[in-house]
């Protein structure tokens, strides 16, 4: 498992916004030398330091998984097999739309306004 080093370097108490930078083990640059990202603070079971860096701990993984694959792209993959490849394969599951409160169909039974 990899490591990540998350860094508090702002925090604005009025908008309870905090600014941490985050770096892995394999990330080509010192953690400073990355562009911070702001998070708001919206869950107020949230008391510490530690528990909002364990809070944010799954968005940042995924951020900075993207940019160190963006740093450390494979070196060759051979596509030359690929041509022709067909496959069925299941719909990802996606949850089901909540129902509208109004329906947008019952908006334009009367289209006129009145002001």
């Amino acid at each position: 498992m990899s490591k990540i080093n998350i860094k508090i370097v702002e925090v604005d108490q009025d908008s309870h916004t905090v600014i941490v930078k985050y770096a892995s083990e394999k990330s080509q640059k010192p953690i400073d030398d990355y562009p911070a990202v702001a998070f708001q603070v919206t869950n107020y079971n949230v008391a510490t330091a530690d528990e909002f860096i364990e809070a944010i701990r799954p968005q940042v993984s995924l951020y900075v998984w993207q940019r160190d694959l963006q740093e450390n792209p494979a070196k060759s993959v051979d596509l030359t097999g690929w041509e022709g490849h067909a496959v069925e394969v299941d719909a990802y599951e996606l949850p089901e739309p909540a129902a509208p409160s109004v329906s947008p169909i019952n908006a334009f039974v009367n289209a006129e306004v009145t002001l």
